[in-house]
């Protein structure tokens, strides 16, 4: 292939003009091509956990309560992506994605939705002694919508002695907690 391209630009003689003018399309292509893939969508998600003292099916209700403003927030709006997603649209290659979606429902413990941005996750998970820990899952571009979904839950953070520390992210814990309200790693001393 590269030499049928290097043979067309010693035909015309107009130079490397031309060669570029084959390499535009090309390159349009592979960038369309690259984004499709799954993968490339939830390679670079961000967690993030935080504990509320909402019992874990008041917490999902919540959550989902939130998510259906987004929705409908977003339905008045445009589609993420850029440039790249306006290409796509222009060639055909790719409609307006419908946002926030819900893929998948397991009161009272997973949310799972499609976006635009790529999929999120709410995973919700019950502490012995009450109260929910949330990890949340998504795209960089959700990062403010998240902040402003935990302003509606009452978070609490624990206010622990230096010394007591999770193991596994290394901030502060109550003795109580038997899983951490940050990372939801399992605390208990079994």
């Amino acid at each position: 292939m590269f030499a049928m391209l290097i043979s067309l630009i010693g035909q015309d003689g107009g130079g490397g003009l031309d060669f570029i003018w084959l390499l535009v399309p090309l390159l349009c292509c592979m960038l369309l091509m690259g984004q499709r893939g799954e993968g490339s969508q939830s390679a670079g998600l961000i967690s993030d956990s935080f504990y509320t003292r909402h019992d874990i099916q008041e917490a999902f209700d919540n959550v989902e309560e939130e998510v259906s403003r987004w929705r409908a927030d977003a339905e008045g709006r445009p589609s993420p992506g850029g440039i790249l997603a306006m290409v796509r649209r222009f060639l055909g290659g790719g409609s307006q994605k419908e946002r926030f979606v819900i893929d998948e429902k397991i009161p009272p413990r997973l949310i799972r939705l499609s976006d635009a941005t790529g999929p999120v996750y709410f995973e919700f998970t019950e502490v012995e002694g009450g109260g929910t820990v949330v990890k949340a899952s998504y795209d960089s571009a959700l990062k403010s919508r998240v902040a402003k979904l935990k302003t509606f839950l009452p978070v609490r953070v624990p206010a622990a002695p230096v010394e007591l520390k999770c193991p596994s992210c290394g901030k502060p814990v109550l003795k109580e907690f038997n899983l951490c309200p940050y990372c939801g790693y399992n605390l208990s001393k079994e």
